[in-house]
């Protein structure tokens, strides 16, 4: 009778075990439980500690691998073992972690683009990633990435209290606070080889009293060599010191980039040329690289003043490293700029100068998440108004889906004070990257440089490399070509107007058909998205 009862019980026992196996929780997209009907994908369990996920709509897997402590309600609340594996729709790894038994991440963590390509290499050592890691682009260039934020202070920050300072790690934040009007900082050594890197910060100024100033000191050596990049509630200032002598650049500009009390985004980007942006607007511009004196990055607050930096991110581009990868169709080139593919055949519109003298034309696409180079010939050209249209004439190019998606505005009306925008391609092979870079402004002019009846003035800021890019409207649709911008003035830029353009789409070889594609209540994300695939980098030999 025992026999039976537990032959009985281990029965039952094995049936709820197969239950529990073959029951699905449903997630949404951040990994938060929901009912089914709103589910992004669900998880199953295949055996002991074995789960696998799918997407509910095409039903690929999501997840494969050991759970440890499986969450009913939030993902991100699971323990983890082993190797496991997460999945983008398409199939290809989205990333591949690895967990010891306690369940904290251990060993390399690599992650990919949805191409399939590796985005970023992460070695964790018992739940803790390394200081630095590898961040990779699509073309190959490789990053060694060091990212501050504060969760403890592994790396040693200079945390004490005096009769001058305090200094501490509060909510995971670095509170900085001057109790003299001498100021005060705390910096830390960042080991770089490159001459071609990235500095940023967010930095809270609640607390930041007017008149004073905060921000990143960079390339520091000692207090007679450094370079500095500092606000005020409503300015910006931006120099070097080089054995003891100063040179301030810019001092005191007003920026209405800056949020008054609130978090601030301060960025340097160093190449052939280095760039200093605010809140993702572009500041000012120097032809030249700022000498980087030492290996030291930090902070700085002035006065009676208390700051909070959220994190610090220092990304090292090093290419003359043996690691890179660059392309090879780069090596050579000697100039790039943007341009607008204008009809599904390959049609691509851009500026005469960016083309003019060229041997040979590529144009980078992005199609479906991969960048995609194809050569290409001048087609039509007109040097007196700045256009010219290329022709993809590449064997490997297949016709873009119809239609394209954003439209010609029907008229080349433009209003002053109107709000534009452009995407392009500035300082593309010169240390900021091959990615699609948004600028706004407003049209501040119905005429061009000296009263040109072809061009009108915006504010949109831009760069080497921004010409021929787009000018949309608010509304998604193409009302000029960036041309030209004053280099000694803050945000003036200019572009030929539609109506030239148009003129010389009549005069191809043969007839297109003008983009029409209107959706309406896009906000301005949205439209980027849709515009974006047409944007192109365009390359000169």
């Amino acid at each position: 009778m025992k026999t039976l009862y537990c032959l009985l019980f281990l029965s039952v026992l094995n049936s709820l075990c197969f239950a529990q196996s073959g029951e699905k929780k449903f997630f949404d997209k951040l990994g938060k439980s929901c009912v089914e009907s709103s589910a992004y994908y669900y998880r199953t369990k295949a055996g002991a500690n074995n789960y696998k996920s799918y997407y509910v709509n095409g039903g690929g897997v999501y997840f494969e691998g050991q759970i440890i402590s499986a969450s009913t309600s939030d993902e991100s609340l699971n323990r983890y073992t082993g190797n496991c594996k997460w999945y983008y729709k398409n199939s290809k790894p989205k990333y591949i972690r690895n967990f010891d038994e306690a369940g904290l991440e251990d060993g390399m963590s690599i992650y990919y683009y949805e191409s399939g390509k590796i985005w970023k290499e992460v070695v964790y050592k018992k739940g803790k990633s390394d200081i630095q890691y590898k961040e990779y682009n699509e073309d190959g260039q490789v990053s060694q990435i060091f990212e501050e934020e504060f969760h403890n202070n592994r790396n040693d920050w200079d945390l004490y209290s005096s009769d001058k300072s305090i200094s501490k790690i509060e909510n995971e934040k670095l509170v900085l606070t001057s109790l003299t009007n001498d100021g005060t900082s705390r910096y830390i050594s960042v080991p770089s080889q490159s001459n071609f890197y990235t500095i940023e910060t967010i930095l809270n100024t609640a607390e930041l009293k007017s008149g004073c100033k905060t921000g990143l000191l960079f390339g520091f050596k000692d207090w007679n060599n450094y370079n500095f990049f500092l606000i005020t509630e409503s300015s910006f200032y931006i120099g070097m010191v080089f054995e003891g002598v100063s040179n301030t650049i810019v001092e005191g500009m007003f920026s209405s980039a800056i949020k008054k009390g609130s978090e601030n985004l301060l960025k340097v980007i160093s190449g052939e040329q280095t760039i200093f942006s605010i809140n993702g607007k572009i500041q000012y511009s120097t032809t030249t690289s700022f000498r980087c004196y030492g290996s030291n990055i930090g902070f700085v607050v002035s006065g009676k003043s208390s700051v909070n930096f959220n994190n610090v991110i220092y990304k090292e581009v090093n290419f003359n490293s043996s690691d890179i990868e660059m392309s090879k169709s780069d090596l050579d080139v000697k100039g790039t700029g943007s341009g607008l593919i204008i009809s599904t055949t390959g049609y691509v519109l851009t500026n005469y100068h960016v083309i003019d003298d060229a041997k040979t034309i590529s144009v980078e696409i992005l199609e479906n998440g991969a960048v995609k180079t194809y050569s290409a010939e001048i087609v039509q050209k007109d040097a007196n108004n700045d256009l010219a249209i290329l022709k993809i004439t590449d064997k490997n190019f297949a016709p873009l889906p119809s239609p394209l998606k954003y439209a010609f505005k029907e008229t080349g009306g433009i209003e002053v004070g109107a709000s534009v925008f452009t995407i392009g391609y500035p300082y593309a092979l010169g240390g900021m990257g091959k990615e699609a870079k948004y600028n706004d402004g407003k049209i501040s002019a119905k005429t061009g440089y000296n009263n040109a009846i072809n061009a009108f003035q915006t504010s949109i800021p831009v760069q080497p490399g921004n010409s021929g890019g787009p000018v949309f409207n608010d509304k998604g649709q193409l009302i000029g070509v960036i041309n030209a911008k004053i280099h000694d003035a803050d945000n003036v830029s200019y572009a030929i107007k539609l109506n030239y353009i148009k003129t010389l789409v009549e005069l191809l070889p043969e007839t297109i058909a003008l983009p029409t594609y209107t959706a309406s209540n896009l906000n301005t994300e949205q439209l980027i998205k849709n515009i974006t695939p047409y944007s192109v980098l365009i390359k000169i030999k």
